[in-house]
């Protein structure tokens, strides 16, 4: 077993999470004329190697086409198997993981095959597994709950927000390349039905009333494959809300621009109805950066247990309206690159040392089996 590596399975994940989700993960976004996928795949090598430039990065379309026989050529002890099942199996540990349990809580957003398959697959990883791992306690808790057999060894992963030192280097022509200015607050997420962007353009409308020179910028993909009306359906309500320009959608864009108008913001609002982890990606960025999360009181996002992160009830726009009116008269937050990295790097030295805890043991346990 080589010495403890020196990423971890928090920012490795993170790093990859875009890409993820629009290529294994859920919802799966249908291809769409400013087709994003190219730019997340270059995204996703870019961030990998900059977080671990040793690292060599094998890509492959499947899983039943020479995992197997490259654990072996390796001579891995353990892989990390991301919401599929190899076949066969690699004769080493496998560490599997899967996002949440959306299709159980919200079963609405999905078809009656759509939850199917998400159950059988997440049947077959949690049968084939050493050790299951995941960013929230309530993914344990729904994991146990939803399975109808047993489970094996189950590592919830502290909430470790990774800070990268480029992120505090002032780049303002980022902003002026989207034109934004002034006080604004912000959303990164995609336009998918379970964000609510709605309560936050309700919110926005009563905080414009009495600041007018106050807007909303969003960023992330506006297409969401399950109604592939919803996003002008939101256009129309901010229509109606009267938010004319203080509400901009800038789509997706390049990571390290939505990092730079995440750090000039009033606060990052967050009006998500479900996450698999404590207040979703976008979160874990703002609490780096030491900026101001708003955001829905969900049992997943108490499990945030750092940064200046204020609740509210999910679908409230009085009590997230009253909240941004709170951090406007705030003093902008300071950010000291020297204590934001000593947080940083503690909470990515525990995170490391809980996917240790994970690997070891799944290790030895897979040893024990062979003859």
């Amino acid at each position: 077993m080589p010495s403890r590596p020196s990423f971890t399975w928090k920012s490795f994940r993170y790093a990859i999470k875009d890409a993820l989700k629009a290529v294994i993960g859920r919802p799966r976004l249908k291809k769409s004329p400013d087709d994003t996928r190219a730019q997340q795949a270059a995204e996703v090598v870019e961030r990998m190697t900059a977080i671990y430039p040793q690292l060599v990065v094998r890509y492959n379309a499947g899983l039943d086409d020479g995992l197997d026989k490259a654990a072996a050529e390796l001579g891995l002890d353990a892989i990390a198997m991301v919401m599929r099942s190899p076949k066969p199996r690699p004769a080493c540990a496998l560490i599997g993981y899967v996002p949440d349990y959306q299709h159980r809580h919200l079963p609405h957003l999905f078809s009656a095959k759509e939850r199917a398959e998400r159950d059988q697959i997440f049947g077959q990883l949690i049968a084939t597994c050493d050790t299951m791992v995941m960013n929230a306690k309530t993914v344990a808790d729904d994991m146990r709950r939803f399975t109808p057999g047993s489970v094996p060894p189950l590592k919830v992963l502290p909430f470790s927000p990774k800070l990268e030192d480029d992120w505090l280097v002032d780049r303002t022509e980022l902003c002026a390349k989207h034109a934004v200015g002034g006080l604004y607050y912000i959303i990164c997420n995609q336009f998918w039905m379970h964000k609510d962007h709605l309560t936050a353009f309700r919110a926005m409308a009563e905080v414009a009333r009495r600041n007018p020179d106050v807007s909303l910028v969003c960023t992330g993909g506006t297409a969401d494959y399950r109604d592939p009306t919803y996003f002008a359906k939101l256009e129309a309500e901010a229509t109606a809300l009267g938010l004319g320009q203080r509400l901009r959608f800038l789509g997706h864009i390049p990571k390290r621009d939505q990092i730079e108008l995440l750090k000039h913001a009033v606060a990052l609002v967050q009006p998500t109805l479900f996450e698999g982890g404590p207040g979703g990606g976008s979160t874990y960025e703002a609490v780096a950066l030491g900026q101001r999360v708003l955001l829905t009181d969900l049992a997943v996002n108490r499990e945030v247990d750092d940064g200046d992160v204020r609740f509210f009830p999910p679908g409230d726009h009085v009590s997230l309206a009253r909240l941004m009116e709170e951090a406007l008269k705030d003093s902008p937050t300071r950010r000291s690159l020297v204590e934001l990295r000593s947080k940083s790097d503690a909470r990515l030295e525990r995170n490391g040392r809980e996917i240790w805890a994970a690997v070891m043991p799944a290790v030895a346990k897979y040893r024990a089996r062979q003859p």
